[in-house]
């Protein structure tokens, strides 16, 4: 077992779990209350979805491990089940609960009783940072993997099984941080408590050379998944750096003046015909216009005094149509109906 990283140790050999009597076990009730409190963390719904996202990552592994397989992103994912895995047969669990049962019912700082040894509760805490760094080691896995098939959703490389498997690494790397982050508190609450166990002078558990570090450290969010926006960055392009010299030479090449809005002279407004809703009173009126407005219509180009030059040929031919259907029955609503087109269309 190497020296610095003994916690890597998974055939770690637990120290039997004995217990020798002290004369104070007030401190036992503060051990109780939070390895008590850390056991009914782990079975919130948080730790149950923490256990079907890893069952949902091997089965996708095992889905695509063939067709995947020399792919660096599906290495990582493969490094990222093996770390479950190996979280999974490390049962931290039932170790605490162990442990716990050996504490005494009664705590009292002036009554005696008895109390587990020193290197039963050095195992917990080197179990517990075993525990805190393969979370570590699940979470950099789930930075490698999301990365690289980030970019193969980019370019629409098996869209859905890569949307499903980038969802399940980011929520295992959620859920992941959040256990990690209870482990750390609990491994901060109990560290103090190692000089008040009683020390078996010949059977010690930490060699003279190992050390439990003194605190362990939240989880922090890496810099380059701190987002602003809600929006996912997988569905976003980055976003194009433009210079200041860049931005000037686009500024010059659009530059086309000052746009000056001419005002018309009383001549040009008197050229303009207006549009006079009287001449269509009547039907006599509305047959003449028609006659008249289909001959200015025929000459190439139609004159300014040609008012339906503008309106298209399928459009004034329906009109027509439906004023001539529409006169022999209900000349009134036939009149009223071509006089609204026409004012519409001019105006």
């Amino acid at each position: 077992m190497e020296n610095t990283y003994f916690w890597n140790e998974f055939q770690l050999k637990q120290p039997p779990l004995v217990t020798l009597q002290v004369k104070d076990t007030g401190f036992a009730k503060n051990v109780f209350v939070v390895i008590n409190r850390f056991l009914q963390q782990l079975s919130e719904p948080d730790a149950k979805d923490f256990e079907q996202t890893a069952a949902m990552i091997g089965r996708l592994m095992a889905r695509r491990k063939n067709s995947f397989r020399n792919m660096p992103g599906f290495r990582a994912v493969c490094k990222l089940n093996a770390a479950l895995c190996r979280l999974l047969r490390l049962d931290l669990a039932r170790e605490l609960e162990q442990f716990r049962g050996a504490l005494p019912d009664v705590c009292d700082e002036e009554l005696g009783g008895a109390m587990p040894t020193r290197s039963s509760f050095e195992f917990i805490l080197v179990r517990l940072l075993g525990f805190y760094h393969l979370h570590e080691r699940i979470r950099e896995c789930c930075l490698s993997a999301a990365s690289y098939f980030t970019q193969l959703l980019r370019n629409n490389f098996f869209m859905d099984f890569t949307t499903l498997l980038i969802a399940a690494i980011a929520k295992i790397s959620k859920l992941s941080s959040l256990q990690a982050s209870k482990s750390a508190i609990l491994y901060n609450k109990l560290r103090p408590q190692v000089a008040n166990f009683p020390q078996v002078q010949k059977h010690k558990f930490l060699a003279e050379n190992q050390q439990l570090p003194a605190r362990l450290e939240a989880p922090k969010r890496p810099n380059n998944q701190i987002q602003t926006d809600e929006t996912p960055d997988i569905v976003l392009k980055p976003k194009k750096v433009v210079t200041k010299m860049e931005k000037a030479r686009l500024e010059a090449k659009s530059d086309v003046g000052t746009i000056i809005a001419r005002k018309e002279t009383p001549a040009q407004d008197a050229k303009k015909i207006k549009f006079n809703e009287n001449v269509l009173a009547t039907v006599a009126d509305a047959q003449k216009f028609i006659e008249r407005e289909s001959k200015a219509r025929k000459l190439n180009p139609p004159p300014e005094s040609c008012f339906t030059r503008k309106i298209a040929k399928h459009e004034w031919l329906a009109a027509q149509t439906l004023f001539q259907r529409k006169l022999s029955k209900e000349p009134e609503k036939a009149l009223s109906i071509f006089r609204k087109f026409i004012v519409n269309k001019i105006k």
